[in-house]
């Protein structure tokens, strides 16, 4: 263990890890290695892992999803270049003049994102339709000869870093300090007597449809449901104030609403599931901090609408920089989301 009482090393290895969405696999296979062995785990045909920890009382899932966002391979030019589309919402701001990772045919390939030179910028903003991929191919049978297809994905590569005490930045922190999160929390709970049947899954394609997570619910059909994910922090220079006080290192974020507008996507929560978290957070000097979200949503939104119905609730934690190579987090919050679950958890009203 490292500081916090949390295992930075893991958390390392879990963002690390090219996982786009449809292609989580080696990431469920590295968690499933980390889980304490008193879970029972199972994976279904979509990937979605899921480990369970018997329990009396109802059923309680809680659900992070594994994917991240990148780029995949559209087509390639006369000249050896690739033209990318976006999986999920990645930032196109933070593409043009960063390095990526190039996976294809089960090898990485180093490649650069092209970018105009200062000399000639004219500051007109950049579209997708301007983003191209050099990987050093001087022709496209050379980028075929090397191994690119139609149909490869391209990643940030790896790049954790500790900052000035408790801030860590990386890629893929939404949603792999969610699965660190409850990685900890399943070996912390491990051997403790439960007054729920706990179900935790780790799903799929969340950045691109919010859905992957569907068949887990159908398979559980659970009486409760709790989505942890990350969410927007507003207390940067060109975000304070914007939509919430949301910042770093004040505690968990508790969702009233979030909506992703022209997408039919939006989240309202189960309003005495939600005051049941508040007050268990009041009770036990837990900080919380509150949000009402327009711009984002999260695996959870679809999951109430499942069989009978799912009451739910939604836990995230804030980071700065969504959806580029450097988000950022404070590793107090990651700490006191997982101390928040544990005393929900454990409580016997629920």
């Amino acid at each position: 263990m490292d500081n916090h009482g949390l295992n930075l090393t893991l958390l390392e290895e879990l963002t690390g890890i090219a996982g786009v969405s449809g292609r989580e696999q080696k990431l469920a296979e590295v968690i499933r290695r980390n889980f304490h062995s008193a879970f029972k785990i199972s994976t279904d045909p979509l990937g979605n892992l899921i480990a369970h920890l018997p329990g009396s009382g109802p059923k309680l899932l809680l659900i992070a999803h594994m994917d991240e966002v990148g780029l995949i391979v559209q087509s390639i030019s006369s000249q050896g270049f690739l033209m990318v589309e976006r999986i999920g919402g990645i930032s196109i701001r933070s593409l043009f003049g960063n390095r990526m990772d190039l996976w294809t045919g089960g090898k990485k390939l180093p490649a650069i994102v092209g970018v105009l030179p200062g000399h000639l910028d004219n500051q007109e903003p950049v579209k997708m339709s301007d983003c191209y991929v050099d990987i050093g191919a001087s022709s496209y049978h050379d980028a075929v000869e090397m191994g690119v297809q139609v149909g490869d994905v391209l990643t940030w590569p790896p790049d954790f870093q500790q900052l000035h005490e408790s801030t860590i930045s990386s890629k893929a922190l939404d949603d792999r300090l969610g699965c660190f999160a409850l990685l900890t929390l399943g070996e912390e709970l491990a051997g403790e007597t439960l007054h729920s049947d706990l179900y935790i899954a780790f799903v799929v394609q969340e950045e691109t449809m919010l859905g992957g997570g569907l068949p887990v619910a159908y398979a559980v059909q659970p009486d409760l449901a709790i989505g942890i994910d990350g969410t927007l922090a507003f207390d940067t220079p060109d975000t304070q104030g914007s939509q919430s006080n949301t910042c770093l290192g004040k505690g968990p974020v508790l969702k009233w609403m979030d909506a992703i507008r022209g997408k039919q996507a939006v989240y309202v929560p189960d309003m005495n599931l939600n005051q049941q978290i508040r007050q268990i957070a009041h009770d036990k000097k837990i900080p919380l901090q509150h949000e009402v979200l327009t711009g984002l949503s999260t695996a959870i939104t679809p999951i109430p609408y499942q069989g009978n119905g799912v009451r739910t609730a939604a836990l995230s934690l804030p980071i700065r920089y969504h959806h580029s190579p450097i988000e950022s987090a404070n590793l107090n919050d990651v700490r006191t989301l997982i101390d928040l679950l544990k005393e929900f958890v454990q409580a016997r009203n629920f």
